[in-house]
């Protein structure tokens, strides 16, 4: 049904109608929107207020344009916070200690549920995690991405999509800052202090396991504090 938008909440009622439009269809990441041209006619809007709203859903990650082809529901993702995230770091640097803090409340609070879902297989997978690790690191090669798939597969037994999502936006940003903040880390260390949270996860108790993991963050919070002190 065709309907009369009018006045300063234009914008605004273009941007909800679409979004309803995704919940009352109960459409999925993927799934097509109608066309420009379409919202345009059924609304009774000009072009240019479809194409405002259209790019206002695009930047909080709503909606995926893809040029040539139409308008697409996103999958749901982090991206505007990421980018507020890192933005953040780089106007305060403080922002880096407060999102560290976060990112230890969640990881704590959590672990004792992950330990509990982790099986033989997951142990196994992050045993190999580990071992590829000792290698990169007596090779003078980047691990980064090792330690990331460490705590990925740790969390990804809980079955939580936004988590895990929330987890990934909190790595991005703090790998933005990486070079800053770990050059000069001890590799060796580093790899140590996983080891050790490996054999508390292997021990099956919640508690020695959070005490590993908040040693593990103390660590990167003297780096962190350290690269702060330099502003």
């Amino acid at each position: 049904m065709k309907q009369s938008l009018r006045g300063p909440a234009l914008y605004t009622a273009v941007r909800d109608y679409i979004k309803q439009y995704i919940l009352e269809n109960d459409l999925k990441p993927g799934d097509p929107l109608p066309p420009e041209g379409q919202l345009v006619e059924d609304l009774g809007v000009g072009r240019s207020s479809v194409r405002e709203a259209v790019k206002s859903l695009q930047s909080v990650g709503i909606v995926d344009v893809r040029q040539g082809d139409g308008l697409y529901v996103r999958e749901l993702n982090f991206d505007p916070m990421l980018e507020a995230f890192i933005f953040g770091m780089k106007f305060d640097p403080n922002t880096l200690v407060e999102l560290l803090q976060i990112r230890t409340w969640l990881e704590v609070s959590v672990i004792g549920d992950a330990v509990g879902h982790l099986t033989a297989e997951d142990l196994t997978r992050l045993e190999a995690v580990l071992k590829e690790w000792e290698e990169r690191v007596r090779d003078g090669e980047e691990y980064s991405d090792l330690d990331e798939s460490f705590h990925q597969i740790i969390y990804g037994v809980l079955d939580n999509q936004t988590l895990m999502n929330l987890f990934s936006a909190f790595w991005i940003a703090f790998t933005n800052l990486e070079n800053e903040i770990t050059h000069d880390a001890d590799p060796e260390s580093v790899l140590q202090f996983h080891h050790s949270i490996l054999d508390a996860i292997r021990s099956g108790d919640p508690d020695r396991t959070r005490k590993q993991l908040l040693q593990h963050f103390d660590h990167i919070k003297k780096r962190i504090d350290q690269y702060v002190g330099t502003f």
